[in-house]
């Protein structure tokens, strides 16, 4: 019977072996053209320039068959489709959802909301917290309907006195928007469009103090695939009831050239002051810190400003606020975990200032608030913990947070005190703080929602020793019960760059991922900020391997610990956070099982040629330097993937429309490593011809998304319900 048996089996593994062959064989042929560059005496290779010509065709046809091909071959994912309804089932519980609410002075609500069954948010307005009724004030289905293609409320921003609204508008899934202004009281939309704008993606829109105008980011280019874009950007000031074309420019490079702003960078004006007194100008970009000016207020008015420089970016300072004649900020200077400081706007000593916070030896200094009452501040420690603490006749106390918080901001309207709190099992709550009370009361908009499916998940938060000895944050998120068995399918999710963090933050997508029996462990790689100033400095550039490397200290953690196995690891990163992906998996690919990139940052020689690349030289470097092209060459996974290496299952996502990261990148990358891989594990490249970074897609193309991402992942580690089909 036996010897029966034996051949029937083995007839049956070879079967399914050959069609999970033809099932992952056969990407689309890439069309190839090998470039070779010189630098500082150093041959590269590039042998896939010629996909950077997002203009030509046959290009553009590849990506369009990749994006066939991928999938093609994740639709065959049994339980994906079930994983879809789940996702959006989560993400989509509750009688409605509400974002981006803005709080005025007086204590008015404007936000929008998505009431279930609705796939818009649409603004509403309420006169304070406490009001039941709600108005609804503005549906972007109105917007223009006849063009044949959906816009979406990106952004909005009432006047200091609530009876205007400024509403930025984008098709869905790009980021530069057109403003239209509305009376709240009549709802009447004022004929003026104001184009060329990016509000949710640079600096967003300030009132002036009297209500009078606002002053927004123009963007003299918005064609994504022009050179130029996001070059000579304009701080403009736009008055209520003028044709936008006769703003009057603020702070720009033609306009200041006594200031040495450069073409990449974002010279913004905002206010920091209620007195309204006072408006400043920044050098902005990626940088942490930034060159900052200040005007009077009446100059605009007057058509004559004239910037006076109040601190620099050598400076580090990270916040700061005016009250009266003073200027207080929040600063590294001296201290990586940030201190709390005072000076004059009209003197100001910031070699000397007065320390009204000094720098904690344990934790960092995430955010402040100066009121009549004392000085309120919250502390971040290794990037999950927070606490909030207030200063008052030089007496420091800690106000006990009502419920444990791993990040939390504080902020005034008017004379009330709100504090946030976040957590990776406790969604985003609001509270307003009676401070004569000292009680904590719920104020934000969104709806109590029940998730009892993620009661029994565990929440461990670890240090990790990293490779030179570095004690690296690593927060590991699981269900209850969870056997270190080796055998548990788990990403790794790390950033580490701009001085960024993952703090602590609740996603029902991977809390979906959990309770589908993955394990979630977040790295806290330097690069980002989870301890000050340092850890940023400590992946910046020069040091930036430092970021792949605490990664792959954070897997072999996971590893030795038996929470999972190399069989079993997923390596995830998005934008910035594809660096650490990429380098880690081609430095030690033997680590990994699959590696996901959302809209990642791999080819950093090339970095700088893209639309968005100039102003990312402040952070990663530029291939003009001799020191620094050595340390871009040294973060570029696609200069390192060698041929015939076994390289991880591999999915990246990108999107035409990204102007932040240009299709184009991961494109080179899955293009050389579909030619590299020595091993049979698929490599899939995924393409949204629709959307951009990710920014304003809707929530059904996210869950969509994810369920690609955590369906192929499942698949590839082995999980027994996400196995392939086949006809």
């Amino acid at each position: 019977m036996c010897k029966k048996i034996l051949p029937s089996l083995i007839f049956i593994i070879l079967v399914s072996c050959q069609n999970k062959n033809r099932a992952l064989s056969g990407p689309p042929i890439t069309p190839k053209k090998e470039i070779v560059d010189e630098y500082f005496g150093e041959t590269i290779i590039d042998s896939y320039r010629n996909l950077e010509n997002l203009k030509d065709s046959t290009v553009i046809n590849w990506f369009h068959k990749q994006q066939e091909y991928t999938q093609t071959v994740l639709n065959r994912i049994s339980k994906k489709h079930d994983l879809v309804k789940k996702l959006q089932k989560a993400s989509s519980r509750g009688d409605y959802k509400v974002k981006n609410s803005r709080i005025t002075s007086a204590g008015e609500y404007f936000f929008l909301k998505q009431n279930s069954g609705e796939n818009v948010f649409m603004l509403y307005h309420k006169k304070s917290y406490n009001t039941e009724k709600e108005i609804l004030l503005y549906n972007p289905k109105e917007y223009k309907p006849d063009l044949g293609y959906s816009y979406i409320i990106n952004y909005i921003k009432p006047s200091r006195d609530g009876k205007k609204i400024a509403i930025s508008l984008s098709k869905e899934g790009e980021e530069v928007s057109e403003i239209i202004v509305m009376d709240v009281a009549t709802k009447v939309i004022l004929p003026k469009i104001i184009t060329n704008c990016d509000p949710s993606g640079l600096n967003g829109i300030h009132w002036f103090y009297d209500n009078s105008g606002f002053i927004y980011q123009y963007l003299p280019i918005i064609d994504i695939n022009d050179e130029n874009f996001y070059l000579n950007t304009v701080a403009v000031y736009y008055e209520i009831g003028t044709d936008p074309k006769t703003t009057t420019e603020l702070f720009s490079k033609t306009n200041n050239p006594e200031i040495d702003i450069k073409s990449e960078d974002f010279p913004y004006v905002s206010g920091h002051s209620n007195q309204g007194e006072y408006i400043f100008a920044s050098i902005a970009g990626v940088n942490v810190y930034e060159d900052t000016f200040y005007a009077k207020t009446t100059d605009i008015k007057n058509q004559k400003i004239r910037w006076t420089p109040l601190f620099k970016k050598t400076d580090k300072i990270k916040l700061f606020v005016i009250e009266n004649e003073d200027i207080i900020y929040l600063t590294a200077k001296g201290a990586s975990n940030f201190k709390i400081c005072k000076t004059s706007i009209i003197n100001p000593d910031f070699e000397n200032p007065e320390v009204l916070v000094k720098e904690k030896k344990d934790r960092s200094i995430l955010d402040f608030e100066y009121r009549k009452e004392g000085l309120f501040f919250t502390t971040l420690k290794n990037g999950v913990e927070s606490r909030l603490f207030v200063i008052n006749d030089g007496i420091e106390s800690e106000i006990t947070l009502p419920i444990a918080s791993g990040k939390s901001f504080v902020a005034s309207y008017g004379e009330n005190f709100y504090v946030s709190t976040h957590g990776w099992t406790s969604p985003y709550t609001l509270y307003r703080y009676d401070l004569i009370e000292k009680i904590f009361t719920k104020a934000n908009l969104s709806p109590l929602v029940n998730y009892e499916e993620y009661n029994d998940i565990v929440v461990k938060e670890v240090e990790v020793s990293s490779y030179d000895g570095e004690k690296v944050p690593l927060s590991i998120i699981y269900k209850k019960g969870t056997l270190l068995n080796s055998k548990n399918s788990t990403i790794l999710l790390g950033y580490g760059s701009y001085g960024a963090s993952y703090t602590p933050f609740f996603s029902t997508a991977f809390l979906t991922w959990i309770s589908e029996g993955g394990v979630l462990a977040v790295s806290h790689v330097r690069g980002g900020g989870e301890k000050g100033d340092a850890w940023h400095k400590a992946g910046f550039k020069t040091t930036k391997k430092n970021t792949w490397k605490d990664a792959i200290a954070c897997t072999e953690y996971m590893i030795n610990e038996k929470f999972t196995s190399s069989d079993h690891t997923i390596i995830y990163g998005i934008s910035a956070g594809g660096i650490m992906v990429g380098r880690a998996i081609t430095e030690r690919p033997d680590l990994f099982s699959v590696a996901i990139g959302v809209v990642p940052s791999i080819n950093l020689l090339r970095s700088e040629f893209q639309v968005n690349g100039p102003n990312n030289v402040k952070e990663f470097g530029t291939i003009k330097d001799s020191i620094e092209f050595k340390a871009l060459l040294e973060m570029d996974a696609y200069q390192h993937l060698k041929k015939g290496r076994e390289y991880p299952a591999t999915l990246i996502l990108t999107g035409i429309k990204d102007q932040r990261v240009v299709a184009w990148d991961p494109g080179k990358f899955i293009a050389k490593l579909q030619e590299f891989n020595g091993s049979p594990k698929p490599i899939l490249l995924k393409v949204d011809f629709n959307s951009g970074h990710g920014v304003n897609d809707s929530d059904q193309k996210y869950n969509e998304e994810m369920a690609d991402i955590f369906s192929f992942a499942f698949w590839q580690t082995g999980h027994l319900d996400y196995q392939p089909t086949y006809e």
